[in-house]
């Protein structure tokens, strides 16, 4: 009997500190990870097309890998992940981490970095359909589409939807901010 109440002792002792780990030591330094390499990221998608880029690119996606286990997830790092393989040019990889962080939370700049990888893979027409999603979050969205022609069908798909919104969605579409 007292065998086993230390065999249960130990047991529990040992599940304690395997969910301490799991649950606040991990956690915790995936967000530190995270929170260091997205300004790296940045720099990385600023020099995209450099060597420098690409370097940094590669290097984040390498650090980052540690906490892309599903015991860390965070929707954080998959879109810091997938904007480091758009400027490696994976973007097969970058539109699976960007459809990956949409199962975990549906935002307006999930869809739109979700279609610009899209767009540059060659698929306009899923680019406009995760577009028209971002944009019925927010008409502002089509602000940052740089293509012309496919910013124009997603606003006349938006104000289709949308009709008693035309005037905010063209205002939204046109207006010159600072």
């Amino acid at each position: 009997m007292n065998a086993f109440r230390r065999l249960t002792a130990i047991a529990v002792v040992a599940a304690g500190a395997c969910a301490f780990y799991f649950f606040c030591v991990l956690p915790y330094r995936c967000n530190r990870i995270k929170n260091a390499h997205i300004l790296s990221t940045e720099y990385a998608y600023f020099h995209a097309g450099t060597p420098k880029g690409s370097v940094r690119a590669q290097r984040n996606l390498e650090e980052l890998l540690e906490c892309m286990r599903p015991t860390c997830r965070d929707v954080s790092l998959d879109m810091i992940a997938a904007a480091n393989d758009r400027v490696l040019g994976r973007y097969d990889e970058a539109i699976r981490l960007y459809r990956d962080a949409l199962r975990l939370d549906r935002r307006p700049e999930i869809y739109v970095n979700l279609a610009a990888a899209e767009a540059a893979a060659g698929d306009r027409v899923s680019a406009r359909e995760d577009l028209l999603r971002a944009a019925l979050f927010s008409p502002w969205v089509v602000r940052s589409v740089e293509d012309g022609q496919l910013r124009q069908e997603v606003v006349q798909q938006l104000i289709a939807l949308r009709p008693e919104n035309e005037a905010y969605i063209r205002y939204a579409d046109t207006v010159q901010l600072p």
